[in-house]
C-alpha cells in the first residue's frame, strides 16, 4: 500500500483500502444471486449463454466470483478479452490460454482446441470458453463462433457484452442460427437505492470500517450519480475518500460529493447530476 492509501486508511481508521478492488466474498444482493444461479448451468452442461449489461454493471465481477467456486480440477475455464478480433486472433488467443502451440491457420488451430476439448472430457474434465467484448464482433465472426460451438459439441460458449450485443447484433436476420442456439441471457441490472447503500456499507465493513464515513444524506445522491452501477459507485466513493483526507474531513457529505463530481464533469456526468440535485431516493428500511 502507498503512503497516501495508508495515510487513508489511518485517517478513517480503515483496515484496509475500500472500493478499489473486489472483495474476497461477493455483494449479494437479489440480481447477483439470481444471475448467479443462472452463469453456474455453463459449468456444469453444455450451454449457449450471453451476458449482457451496462458498462460497470458488474459482469466481470460475476463471471469471476462464478469462477472461483469451481473445482480447477474439474473445470477449465478460458477466458479471453478481444476486441473486433478475425477468427485466427481468436483461436490463437483461446489455444495459448489453454496452454496448446497454435497452428499456423485458423481453422487448424480450431481443429487443435476441438481436439483438445475431447481429451480433456475424456479426463472428465468440462471445458467453457469465455469471450468478452463479443458487442464488438463481426457478422462473419458471430456465424464463426457458431460453426465453433456446433463443431466442438464438447463445451460451454458464454458470450460478454454491452447490451447492443442482443438488441442489435443478435436481432440481425443473418445471425438467427446463432441467437436461437442461446440457452440462457444474464443481465446484471443497476442496483436499486436501497441496494446502492446496503454496497456501499458493505464495502466498509470489508474494510473494517470502524466509525461511520458517509453521511446518510450522501446514499441517495452517491445512487443517482452511479445510475446504481457499482463500478461508479467504487470510482465515486473511492475519490470521495482521497478528497475527504486531502480537506482533513472525518465525515463526508452530500455536498461533498456533489462538488466532487462538479469539479470532474469529464468522469461524472453533469446531466446525472443535475438529477441528483431535483430527485428525492426513498430508501427502504
Amino acid at each position: 500500500m502507498n503512503n497516501i492509501l495508508k495515510s487513508v486508511c489511518e485517517h478513517f481508521s480503515l483496515g484496509s483500502m475500500p472500493f478499489l478492488q473486489r472483495t474476497k466474498t461477493p455483494f449479494e444482493s437479489d440480481s447477483f444471486l439470481k444471475n448467479m444461479a443462472l452463469i453456474s448451468a455453463a459449468f456444469f452442461s453444455r450451454h449457449l449463454v450471453v451476458v449482457t449489461g451496462m458498462a460497470g454493471s458488474g459482469k466481470s465481477s460475476l463471471l469471476f466470483y462464478a469462477l472461483n467456486q469451481l473445482d480447477p480440477s474439474s473445470f477449465r475455464v478460458c477466458h479471453v478479452e478481444l476486441s473486433n478480433p478475425n477468427k485466427k486472433a481468436l483461436y490463437k488467443a483461446i489455444a495459448v490460454k489453454m496452454g496448446l502451440t497454435p497452428a499456423f491457420n485458423g481453422d487448424d488451430i480450431k481443429l487443435q482446441i476441438i481436439s483438445f476439448f475431447n481429451e480433456e472430457n475424456e479426463q472428465g474434465k468440462f471445458n467453457c470458453v469465455i469471450i468478452d467484448e463479443t458487442h464488438t464482433l463481426s457478422i462473419p465472426m458471430i456465424d464463426e463462433l457458431r460453426s465453433f460451438y456446433d463443431e466442438g459439441a464438447n463445451f460451454s460458449l458464454v458470450l460478454v457484452g454491452l447490451p447492443p450485443l442482443l438488441s442489435k447484433t443478435m436481432n440481425l436476420s443473418v445471425n438467427q442460427p446463432m441467437k436461437q442456439r442461446i440457452n440462457l441471457w444474464v443481465e446484471p441490472l443497476p442496483m436499486t437505492p436501497a441496494e446502492s447503500m446496503e454496497y456501499i456499507l458493505y464495502q466498509l465493513d470489508a474494510a473494517k470500517a470502524r466509525n461511520p464515513i458517509f453521511d446518510d444524506k450522501c446514499y441517495p445522491v452517491i445512487h443517482q450519480l452511479s445510475s446504481g452501477l457499482p463500478r461508479r459507485m467504487n470510482q465515486l466513493c473511492y475519490r470521495a475518500l482521497i478528497q475527504a483526507y486531502i480537506d482533513k474531513k472525518s465525515i463526508i457529505t452530500a455536498d461533498d460529493i456533489t462538488t466532487l463530481c462538479g469539479k470532474a464533469p469529464h468522469i461524472f456526468d453533469k446531466a446525472i447530476l443535475a438529477d441528483a440535485d431535483t430527485t428525492t431516493v426513498q430508501f427502504q428500511q
